[in-house]
């Protein structure tokens, strides 16, 4: 289950193993721009697994941007940064989902097209928006972290679509079929938190028979990055591994947490999850593939 620059760092790991590796991505942050399609954690996946994300993370390496400087001179406004090869993929989605294909099947393609080895399932194909409701009004997550920064202050967050939502055939089954499930050290709120609130997602991880292990993405009282923290508070959740071992404790068998956050592992056993610390820092490719084997382990 990925989501974000920070799953990104673990599926690079995850794909040096020998192992069947599928990735079930979120669509929470999904939304329209430039006239396109575009699904920023799907597209993390796909370039990281493709071998040519960006050195933050996200968008492609040596990507140009050429097409937004010009709408930006025709009076457009381009707080997202979508560089011209990245477009180019979202425009291609956008055009296959009106001619009639599925969001897993245009991803599918665009991923082959990159020479994807790893599966890459939208977590649903229908529409699901993260808004982030602010004391400046009601925001896509896209608005409320790129354009305003994260800066307005958060009263809720909600996941608006996922009750009307059902995961796809494709996630169904491969879940079914999993020896084991990883939770990424993905945003919990904006990234692990629209997959959860599918509708009938939360129950076939209940019943899978795969053992469910999850990476925390916290650190102390806080996030390794991103706006986890600040979100995580205003949806009444501490901002502790110990706070996300519980929003998951329903289906989790077991967490690897921050060895500076080892003083919380008895709180997190107390949940009925098995918990053990390790350097969970992803400085590089060899700290992806240890934190990768090690999720393999826990």
């Amino acid at each position: 289950m990925a989501g974000g620059t920070g799953s990104a760092k673990l599926l690079r790991g995850l794909a040096r193993l020998p192992i069947d590796l599928t990735v079930l991505a979120n669509v929470g942050d999904n939304f329209w721009i430039y006239g396109a399609y575009v699904c920023p954690d799907v597209d993390i996946a796909t370039y990281t697994l493709a071998g040519i994300s960006g050195r933050r993370g996200w968008g492609i390496a040596g990507d140009s941007f050429k097409v937004l400087r010009e709408l930006s001179r025709l009076g457009e406004e381009t707080w997202f940064r979508l560089g011209d090869r990245d477009l180019a993929a979202c425009l291609a989605r956008t055009e296959m989902l009106r001619k009639g294909m599925s969001l897993t099947e245009a991803t599918e393609k665009l991923s082959e097209s990159l020479g994807v080895g790893p599966a890459i399932l939208p977590v649903t194909d229908d529409r699901v928006e993260t808004r982030i409701l602010t004391a400046d009004g009601d925001l896509h997550l896209q608005e409320f972290w790129v354009r305003e920064r994260g800066r307005p202050k958060v009263t809720r967050v909600r996941y608006e679509g996922a009750r009307a939502a059902k995961p796809t055939f494709e996630v169904a089954a491969a879940l079914s079929a999993a020896d084991r499930v990883i939770v990424c050290p993905a945003n919990p709120v904006t990234s692990v938190g629209p997959m959860l609130a599918v509708s009938g997602f939360r129950r076939l991880l209940r019943e899978a028979d795969a053992r469910m292990v999850a990476l925390s993405p916290m650190e102390g009282a806080g996030p390794f990055s991103g706006p986890a923290g600040k979100l995580l508070r205003a949806t009444g959740t501490s901002p502790t591994s110990y706070g996300v071992a519980r929003l998951y404790s329903d289906f989790l068998d077991c967490m690897v947490i921050s060895e500076a956050d080892a003083l919380l592992g008895d709180r997190i056993r107390a949940l009925g999850i098995e918990c053990t610390a390790a350097d969970t820092r992803m400085r590089g490719p060899a700290d992806e593939l240890r934190l990768a084997r090690a999720m393999i382990k826990a």
